[in-house]
This record gives structure tokens, C-alpha cells and sequence, in this order.
């Protein structure tokens, strides 16, 4: 009994920590920690306490652990207690094999709210892995789904993986908003919220940094402000509280443990909108003592109950132990039963979680109806996203759900003769295939999963929301500045966006005319999932473009890559001659994709709006433009016509034909005002053209057109 005292307290730990520990020093959990990590040392690594880890360079992709640690001369000792694996879809570095050190095995999940198919990954993994445990620091609302899967050890130990920075308590604090952290692509919501701060004229200090610089921004700042990414309890939480700052967050879900764990009005404070947000920060700044009395209370509990170190025990006492506190248990979800007694429809139900979950990351809001045979258990699963708006039809059985205020009051049930169509287009529709909602509302949802006899998914457009990547290159600029490129990309679709990124970029179908200059307003019509516009950042950092695209699913992913465009507005909408409404079908779905896709993408119609191009351009303003772009599968000529009192001030226009006779038209279109500078035909049909202003060549008269 004494040498398994002396274990729990001090166990011989392997820990897999797939990350650099430049960029995320790994956690302690022991005294006698053996720690592997993709690459080599840790160059500025801090520890947060006096005890050292052994920090050895393992295999940056999946590798057989066992076989690495019976081959490393740096570690003589092959016994180990414990193996704690941290693991992600996004993160390649991955242990199999684990058993074959016959030690009880932890998994510490980790990003589950983001990436590819990050809960579908994990659960794969563990199936393969056959972890003894499952723990969970950010997303205890995911822990349902391994119990469903058929874990029984899972828990939520929040933030045991911290890296503590401290600081001294700081009374007298700056009226400032402080907020470090990132602000990228991956984080949509955080940038508008960050834009809204600053439109707002609030003190806000918006920056990158260490997290000693960190600590030191929040110890004397008098609001610190943070954004989870995708409704996680995110490391910020506590490292704003252990600096002594003064915490304003986002709400989280009832499922997340956050309310029990850090008592909004108590230890901190949350908002739930824009406007919230604005409404609470200028609050504290005109009551500054409610603030930093806040902090002071939270300051003080970190260091006598949040600090990773009793998270630590917790862990050490469970496994060698047997003892866990009730509060961090897995089940404590009111949803688990649900789940666990419905893992017959895991497949259906992650398909649809995974996706919603994605437009979650990326929408302030979304509204979501379900027809009335909807398993209770897709509904019950999606009640974790805080700002989802759940309806549901008349009849859905409500009761059955778990009988908590906080679950119940999440849905919205429409009574008997209610008009589905009132409330516009819906985000998400999940539908039974036998339900006459399909014909009435499926061509005026963005999103729908159709559901056959057996509950199973046998028509989609939005199984890909999940399956996102991204392709990264730097560049040069004209001016020999160099700038990195991202572009998010549906993975089914890696080919045809790598295509279009290298015709663009590589072989300029839109080639760059550096003798014009002065581009102030790009306006890109068919802006698609945004590689054009990126292109055109690239070549005029300081433009202000407008991209119009009518589908949903490449207005998703535009609205990611607009965050690293930037200085762009995007309009989920297409221009024509008229206001119009068009049945739509989605040019990221080809006949190429393998059967399974094929029956459940293909056939998906919307009806999108078009609107009259030179009226809705004068309704925000725009009277002159610098660079048109059209890419509209057939509407260029229309929308040329429509802005044809437009074109003379057009500098450059860069177009799509998609048949000879549209060739023709543009050309007779444009004669009076430009000329073609450069054209790319693929065939007699199809091809893209570049027209030059006829201004533009009388200043440059070197330059000579296409005749």
C-alpha cells in the first residue's frame, strides 16, 4: 500500500506531447516525467515549477511507441506508471501501440471544437488505442461522445495542461480592454468581436506576445477580454485570472461546465452578443472598484483550487486511486444518457454535430429546424452550441430530451398549422425524408441532412463543413515585399482548388498590369470560396474589395478567408440585371466525387437571391470602380449590361465566357471603352479575358492590344 502511495504521488509519467514546446511548453505531471515531443528542445521553455523534464525528440507523424522507447539510448529506464497522450487531428504526432508498455494509459483529447473531423478522429483513434482513460481540459460537452463510444473513464479536468504564469497582484489598473492571443482565420468570431471593440472607440490593446507578456497586460488592465474559438473553456480563462486580471468571456453552454466552475457575477463576467460585449466592457470601466474586486476573488481562488496542480492530484488519485470528485466525472452532463443509449446512430449523428459544430466556429448566429421524426438525440447533441437557435416542428417529442430547464429551454417547438417558411431561409434543416417539409423548405435552407427509413444521412450538402484544410505559400510582391498566403479548401475539393490557386497565381488568368495604379476598389463578382481576391490583396494591399458569392458552401469558406484577406465585405448573394431569384446548384460539387457523394451532394437545389448590380452598388455607395472581376457560369453579359454607365471609369476588367456567342457579346459590350489586353482560351466556349480601360493605354503608349 505504501509503494502505491508513494506512485500516486509521484509516478514514473511518459507523456506524448505533440506539440513544440516553444510554442506550448508540455505539462507537468510528475517529478519523474519522460517527455517526447516532435522536435528537438525547448529554446525559451520556462518552467512552471522546479522540477525538470527529460524533453526527447520523437517522430513528427504516427510512430510505435513502444518500439521508439526499447530503441532510445537517452531513456535507460524502460518502466513507466503512467502514459498520458495527448492527441488531435491536427496534430500528426502520433503513439500506437501504447498497450505494450503495460501501464494504464490517458488520453488528454485535445482541440475536439475545430479541424477535420476532430471528434470522429479521436474516437477512432481511441478504438485503436484502447485508452484507460479519457480526459478532457477544454470540452467537457465532447465527453458524451466517448462514453457513447464505450469509454466508461472519461472526465473533465479543467486547464490540467497549463503552463502557470503568474503575477503579482496589481490594485491600481490602466482603464484599458487588454486582449492577447490570436486573431486569424481560425478564429473568425474573435476578429469580430476584436473590430467591434475597436469600431466601439473603447481603450482596447489588442496584441500578441509571451504569456509573461500576457501576464503582465492583464495584471494591469482593468478589463481583459476573451473569445473562446468554438465554445471551449480555452487555456485564457485562467491565465487572465492567475495574473490577477479581471476575466470577460464569452458564454459558454450549459454542458461545459463553465457556470459551476468559474460563477459568472462571481469570479468573473460573460457576454452573449456584440452588443453585450460593448454594453458590459464600458460597464466596468465606469465601475472599475466591481472589477478589480472580481479579480481579486477569482485571483485568490486560483491559488487555493484552479491551480493545474490540483487537477494534477485529481488525475494521479483517480488512476492510481480510484477517487475522482464527482463534479469532473464524465457523466455529469445531463445529456449522457441519451447519448450512451443512442450510439446505434453515431455515425448519423457526428456527421451532422461535426458540421454544425463548423458553421458554429464561424456564424454569430444560426437558425436550425428539425422535422418532428428527428432521433432526439441529433437535437440533444447539438443543444452544446451556445448560439445555435434550435426549432423544432410541431409534434417533435420535447419530453424526451433530458428534464432540465437548461436543455428543455434550448428548443423551440412550433404549434400545429405553423408556415416554416415564414422565418426566411434557415441555416440547417434536418428533415425525414418522408416529411413534405422537403419540398416546401429544402431549396430555401443553406444546409440540410435528409434522413432515410433507418435515420440514416441519404442526402446532404453539408457532410464537407468538417473536412477543411488549408494550403499556405509564401510570395513575392511587385514591389519585392514578400506576404504568406493561406487559403481554407473543402479536402474533397484539394484538387480543383489546387488548380485554380496555381492558374491564378502561378499563370496569372487575371494577369497583373503594374502601369495601373491607384486601385482603391476591387469589386469581385463570383468571388467563390475567395482565391481571386487574395490574389488581388497580393497585388494591392490597401484595396477595398466587395466579393459576392450566392452559394453556401463557398460562402463559408470565403468568410474564412476573408479574415486573412481583410479590408473586404462579403454579400451572400449574386448580382444580375434584375432582382431575381434562381435555382442554384453548388460549382464545388463535380461528378468526380466518389459515389457516396454523389448521392448525397449532386441533386442539391437552393434558391438563391440575385439582385440588380448597379442598384444595389449605388445603395452602398459605390459609384466608381476600379477593378471588375465576373466569374458567374454564365451571367457576365447581364451584369456587363446592367453596369454598362459604370464601365467607362472600370480600369481593368477581368471576365469568364462560356460560349462563343457570350465571347462576342462582351466584346461588343466593351469596344467603346476598352480593348483586349490579354486573354487565356481553353476552347472555342470557354476562356478568361482581361480588357484594359482605353484610358490607360493612351497613358502608356508601349502597351499594345490584342487586335
Amino acid at each position: 500500500m505504501e509503494n502505491s502511495e508513494n506512485t500516486a504521488l509521484q509516478p514514473r509519467v511518459l507523456l506524448s506531447w505533440p506539440i513544440s514546446p516553444d510554442y506550448v511548453p508540455p505539462p507537468v505531471f510528475s517529478s519523474q516525467q519522460v517527455t517526447l515531443c516532435p522536435r528537438g528542445g525547448a529554446k525559451g521553455f520556462v518552467e512552471s515549477s522546479s522540477v525538470c523534464q527529460d524533453l526527447i525528440k520523437c517522430p513528427e507523424e504516427e510512430y510505435d511507441i513502444y518500439d521508439f522507447i526499447q530503441k532510445s539510448s537517452q531513456i535507460e529506464n524502460k518502466r513507466f506508471d503512467l502514459l498520458i497522450v495527448r492527441a488531435s487531428s491536427c496534430e500528426p504526432s502520433i503513439p500506437i501501440n501504447t498497450k505494450k508498455l503495460k501501464c494504464p494509459t490517458v488520453l488528454l483529447a485535445g482541440t475536439t471544437h475545430q479541424e477535420r473531423f476532430p471528434i470522429s478522429y479521436l474516437l477512432a483513434y481511441c478504438a485503436t488505442e484502447d485508452f484507460d482513460y479519457i480526459v478532457t481540459p477544454i470540452n467537457r460537452h465532447h465527453l458524451h461522445w466517448f462514453a457513447a463510444a464505450g469509454f466508461s473513464n472519461t472526465a473533465w479536468l479543467p486547464l490540467i495542461h497549463m503552463h502557470t504564469v503568474t503575477h503579482e497582484w496589481v490594485e491600481t489598473r490602466e482603464d484599458k480592454v487588454a486582449f492577447l492571443g490570436h486573431a486569424g482565420s481560425f478564429h473568425p468570431r474573435r476578429v469580430r468581436l476584436l473590430n467591434t471593440l475597436k469600431e466601439a472607440g473603447l481603450p482596447l490593446v489588442a496584441k500578441s506576445g509571451t504569456r509573461e507578456e500576457g501576464a503582465r497586460l492583464f495584471a494591469h488592465s482593468l478589463v481583459s477580454f476573451n473569445c473562446s474559438l468554438n465554445g471551449d473553456f480555452n487555456l485564457r480563462n485562467l491565465e487572465i485570472i492567475s495574473a490577477g486580471g479581471f476575466l470577460l468571456t464569452d458564454r459558454l453552454s450549459f454542458a461545459s461546465g463553465f457556470d459551476e466552475y468559474l460563477t459568472p457575477g462571481l469570479y468573473c463576467d460573460v457576454y452573449d452578443s456584440e452588443s453585450e460585449l460593448v454594453e458590459k466592457v464600458k460597464f466596468y470601466l465606469e465601475n472599475p472598484e466591481l472589477a478589480t474586486e472580481i479579480a481579486r476573488r477569482a485571483y485568490e481562488k486560483f491559488f487555493t483550487g484552479w491551480h493545474p496542480r490540483y487537477r494534477v492530484a485529481d488525475l494521479m488519485n483517480w488512476v492510481f486511486k480510484g477517487e475522482l470528485p464527482e463534479f469532473y466525472a464524465g457523466n455529469s452532463d445531463p445529456r449522457f444518457f441519451i447519448s450512451t443509449s443512442n450510439n446505434d446512430l453515431m455515425d448519423t449523428r457526428l456527421a451532422i454535430y461535426e458540421s454544425v459544430q463548423e458553421l458554429h466556429r464561424v456564424e454569430e448566429r444560426l437558425k436550425i429546424l428539425v422535422s418532428k421524426e428527428c432521433p432526439v438525440a441529433i437535437v440533444s447533441d447539438l443543444l452544446d452550441l451556445p448560439r445555435l437557435e434550435v426549432y423544432a416542428e410541431a409534434g417533435f417529442p420535447v419530453s424526451e430530451l433530458p428534464k432540465t430547464d437548461r436543455v428543455t429551454s434550448r428548443v423551440d417547438v412550433f404549434k400545429e398549422g405553423h408556415n416554416y417558411s415564414n422565418g426566411g431561409i434557415w441555416d440547417v434543416l434536418i428533415v425525414n425524408s418522408s416529411n413534405d417539409l422537403i419540398s416546401q423548405l429544402l431549396p430555401y435552407s443553406k444546409f440540410a441532412f435528409v434522413l432515410g427509413d433507418q435515420n440514416q444521412i441519404v442526402f446532404s450538402n453539408a457532410t464537407r463543413l468538417a473536412n477543411i484544410e488549408t494550403i499556405y505559400y509564401s510570395l513575392s510582391r511587385a514591389d519585392g515585399s514578400s506576404c504568406r498566403v493561406e487559403i481554407r479548401f473543402y479536402k474533397e475539393g484539394e484538387d480543383s482548388t489546387r488548380y485554380t490557386f496555381d492558374e491564378i497565381f502561378r499563370k496569372q488568368s487575371y494577369p497583373f498590369l503594374d502601369f495601373v495604379d491607384d486601385v482603391s476598389l476591387i469589386v469581385d463578382v463570383g468571388a467563390n470560396i475567395g482565391i481571386a481576391s487574395t490574389y488581388f490583396r497580393v497585388l494591392y494591399p490597401n484595396a477595398k474589395i466587395l466579393c459576392f458569392e450566392p452559394d453556401s458552401l463557398a460562402f463559408h469558406l470565403l468568410k474564412l478567408n476573408s479574415v486573412t484577406i481583410g479590408n473586404c465585405d462579403l454579400y451572400p448573394f449574386g448580382l444580375y440585371s434584375d432582382d431575381i431569384d434562381k435555382v442554384f446548384y453548388s460549382s464545388l460539387i463535380t461528378p468526380s466525387h466518389s459515389s457516396v457523394y454523389k448521392n448525397r451532394d449532386t441533386a442539391f437545389p437552393r434558391i438563391v437571391r440575385f439582385v440588380k448590380a448597379s442598384s444595389f452598388l449605388k445603395s452602398i455607395g459605390i459609384a466608381k470602380i476600379d477593378i471588375l472581376k465576373i466569374d458567374t457560369e454564365g451571367c457576365e453579359t447581364q451584369i456587363l449590361k446592367d453596369l454598362f454607365e459604370m464601365l467607362a471609369d472600370v480600369k481593368i476588367i477581368y471576365l469568364e465566357f462560356h460560349s462563343e456567342e457570350d465571347r462576342r457579346i462582351i466584346d461588343q459590350i466593351l469596344s467603346t471603352t476598352h480593348v483586349l489586353c490579354r486573354g487565356n482560351i481553353f476552347d472555342a466556349h470557354r476562356g478568361t479575358l482581361c480588357y484594359l480601360n482605353k484610358k490607360n493605354i493612351l497613358h502608356n503608349p508601349l502597351i499594345e492590344p490584342l487586335r
